[in-house]
């Protein structure tokens, strides 16, 4: 099985456009957070940024219900609205026999955004999952130094998402979060997958992963 996995969209229709065209190399496509755009207009309020957001959202999941493979996709710490639609990844779903496990929580930042949490509640949070070293983690943020440096070179992953990591050893971690980071790393035997977008440059980033053999190609459109 193949998956395409992607992330911080932030409502780029062209985005979206080139998710369709990359979508029948893939036997499902995931999206790991921030689908809604991060535009705040004068006078805005949160309530208005929330129901711009849920409309992206909405936009995303009717073009993905078009294509003729399936589609899961979380929210993330720029997205100000909660979605109830059934590919909206709450829960540990077994999917094709291989379980894809949602994480939404990011470490404190600068910008007071929506899911942060200290890593103290994060490593709470973790210690919650059911997961094993065949699962699949579908998370926004990446773990602390692995796919999470800033331009300035500074570190912005989640140190308790590391530690939770090399304890638990999942197969694989895919996140978003750092767009300058969209990149691939391991910790341990985990392999961790940066999939972020440059939606400022309508620049579709991701990967194309063989869950079955691990192998895994990096996709920029």
């Amino acid at each position: 099985m193949k998956i395409f996995a992607t992330s911080d969209i932030h409502g780029n229709r062209t985005i979206i456009d080139k998710i369709e065209h990359i979508a029948s190399r893939a036997d499902m496509i995931v999206i790991c957070g921030d689908v809604g755009g991060k535009e705040f207009r004068r006078g805005d309020t949160l309530n208005d940024v929330s129901l711009r957001q849920k409309k992206d959202a909405d936009h995303l999941v009717d073009r993905m219900k078009k294509l003729s493979v399936p589609f899961r996709f979380i929210l993330g710490n720029d997205d100000w609205f909660e979605h109830d639609d059934e590919h909206h990844l709450k829960y540990t779903e077994n999917i094709s026999g291989h379980d894809l496990v949602p994480f939404e929580l990011v470490p404190i930042t600068p910008f007071n955004t929506n899911r942060e949490a200290n890593e103290n509640k994060i490593r709470y949070e973790l210690s919650k999952l059911t997961a094993d070293r065949k699962s699949i983690i579908v998370a926004h943020a990446p773990p602390y130094r692995c796919t999470d440096t800033l331009y300035n070179g500074g570190h912005a992953g989640s140190r308790a998402a590391r530690d939770w990591i090399i304890d638990v050893r999942p197969r694989i971690w895919l996140c978003g979060h750092i767009h300058e980071d969209h990149g691939a790393g391991l910790i341990n035997d985990t392999l961790v997958l940066n999939c972020s977008c440059d939606h400022l440059n309508d620049e579709l980033r991701g990967w194309i992963i063989d869950l079955d053999s691990l192998e895994y190609e990096k996709v920029i459109m």
